[in-house]
């Protein structure tokens, strides 16, 4: 089974790629090159195209604005089935791009990489890479942590890259709608409508991307006018497992000023991500920075401290107990929030639904924080769900349908990653 399945996975990266860059679909529900979607897909290719992997970063980082940002969308070439667009966006200084970013985790996979191909072979792609990485995370810490509290904010959902999230609910609420939109959409062309953000969600959406418009998508505006703010764990968690990657790619080209930068980012999120954790709920809380309130939505970026640190679980054994709980209230890991709550909905994307990319951050998570068991468990289900239901986008985890995009290229990606991984 798992033969059949790494050659479907190989047969829709080729389908998808695009010569230098991957579309996440090519059923033209997304026509451009998205930031992670992009870095995790790399990690396919590394296992049967070394080159390709490397080109599908270096496109990436092509994209980079000049004070660092690298955006969430880059637009290439017809993206006339997408909403919105470049036209609306009306960003970036040479490469047509969205005006904001996503999460970091570039660093983590360059240093997959790395240890994948080796040191003659990875250094000539590290030297080129590594001073971008660090602009981009040195932007985080200026333009999204003025305040220096060690925790960034993200000023919009789409940043989180868990769209509509139940954590995001109260944020978003406090944003003006805005016109409705509802009539220039094109997700729902592709996918069932049931499955996708809601009207009133998207509404606010791209109010704010207006609004970022307004200001020129300049850094040292928006953060102090943005209406949603966030900082997130799951992002910041994301964005601390980079800088430890960072920190030993710098070490790796001898950038010894660059690790003493990266050195104090990685102290000073260390610190901010522990004062996350609710001692009472037994869980990492995001916060409301505009109105200073912890956000008690369970969504899985909460669970994410274990991808970023080996010893959280030794820390707060309680987090295990919680993402067990959620287990034993599915079918099929890992729900993206938990179940038995109001907010849930299992088949709307980040509401409920599985997501293989968030699982093979808690499986390289618990693996490092001495729980296989708990990986195993995981990687089993990822690899079953997607033999049973296809290489869907996001899948339900009480009934494994298969939902969103198909053919979707980070979920081969993933089938590729988790098929080769050892137990």
């Amino acid at each position: 089974m798992t033969t059949d399945l790494t050659e479907a996975a190989i047969a829709i990266l080729r389908a998808n790629d695009r010569g230098d860059h991957t579309v996440p679909t090519s059923s033209g529900l997304y026509p451009a090159q998205w930031n992670w979607d992009s870095c995790l897909v790399a990690l396919g290719f590394a296992e049967f195209d070394p080159d390709r992997a490397w080109t599908e970063i270096e496109t990436l980082f092509d994209g980079q604005w000049p004070d660092g940002m690298v955006p969430h969308i880059l637009f290439h070439g017809d993206d006339s089935s997408y909403f919105p667009n470049a036209a609306i966006w009306q960003a970036g200084p040479g490469q047509r791009s969205s005006g904001i970013t996503q999460p970091p985790v570039a660093a983590t996979i360059i240093r997959h990489l790395f240890e994948r191909f080796g040191v003659q072979r990875s250094r000539p792609h590290i030297r080129l890479l590594a001073p971008k990485l660090l602009a981009w995370h040195r932007w985080f810490y200026t333009a999204r942590d003025p305040d220096g509290t060690g925790l960034v904010a993200i000023l919009h959902p789409w940043e989180s890259g868990m769209d509509n999230s139940p954590v995001w609910d109260a944020a978003l609420a406090a944003v003006e709608p805005g016109p409705s939109v509802a009539h220039l959409r094109r997700d729902t062309a592709f996918a069932d409508a049931a499955v996708r953000p809601t009207a009133a969600e998207y509404d606010r959406y791209i109010n704010l991307v207006l609004a970022f418009r307004a200001e020129g998508y300049r850094a040292d505006r928006l953060y102090g006018m943005a209406p949603f703010r966030v900082a997130d764990v799951g992002f910041n968690a994301m964005l601390q497992r980079a800088n430890r990657d960072l920190r030993f790619l710098l070490d790796m080209i001898d950038d010894t000023a660059g690790v003493a930068e990266v050195d104090r980012m990685i102290s000073n999120t260390r610190a901010a991500l522990e004062a996350r954790w609710d001692q009472a709920e037994g869980f990492y809380l995001s916060v409301d920075t505009r109105t200073g309130q912890a956000i008690r939505q369970p969504g899985i970026g909460g669970l994410l401290p274990l991808y970023a640190d080996p010893m959280t679980a030794s820390r707060h054994p309680a987090l295990i107990t919680r993402l067990e709980r959620w287990l034993d209230q599915v079918e099929i890991a890992v729900p993206s929030f938990e179940p038995g709550r109001p907010e849930f909905e299992p088949r709307r994307y980040w509401r409920g639904p599985i997501w293989l990319v968030v699982n093979w951050m808690l499986i390289d998570g618990l693996k490092r924080n001495g729980r296989p068991d708990l990986a195993r468990r995981i990687r089993r289900d990822s690899l079953a769900v997607v033999a049973r239901s296809g290489f869907r986008e996001y899948f339900d985890p009480t009934t494994g349908e298969g939902l969103g995009g198909t053919d979707f290229s980070w979920t081969a990606a993933m089938v590729l990653l988790l098929a080769g991984l050892k137990d």
